[in-house]
């Protein structure tokens, strides 16, 4: 298993817009839908952090997620998601892969385990 990890910066005065967007369009709901993953969250940020809000999702592997990342729907709505945020024009909205490494989540396996 592998997360994805999505770090969201709000144009300032957009942040509710983005949660809108993710209840709105389903985008959480689509995204476990699809071949390969397993869970998703969108974390709003309380203490003042490097992004907004985050995202992250549990997959089966790095390919499923960058299937997820080709798939066309999510290429739509990449484009609304990046309108929100305080990003350079052009610059594509892509996560961070992690393996788990120490987790105490019981569904989690760690990287020695999985070996």
């Amino acid at each position: 298993m592998i997360q994805s990890v999505l770090v969201l910066r709000a144009k300032a005065g957009r942040a509710q817009e983005i949660e809108d967007l993710y209840r709105e369009r389903g985008i959480l709901e689509r995204s476990v839908q699809f071949p390969g993953c397993r869970a998703a969250t969108l974390l709003r940020c309380t203490d003042g952090g490097p992004g907004t809000h985050l995202v992250i999702a549990d997959w089966d592997d790095a390919d499923a997620y960058r299937r997820w990342v080709a798939d066309p729907w999510r290429a739509t709505i990449s484009g609304e998601l990046t309108a929100l945020l305080d990003i350079e024009p052009g610059e594509p909205v892509i996560g961070g892969l992690y393996e788990p490494v120490i987790s105490d989540r019981t569904d989690q396996p760690t990287t020695e385990e999985l070996s």
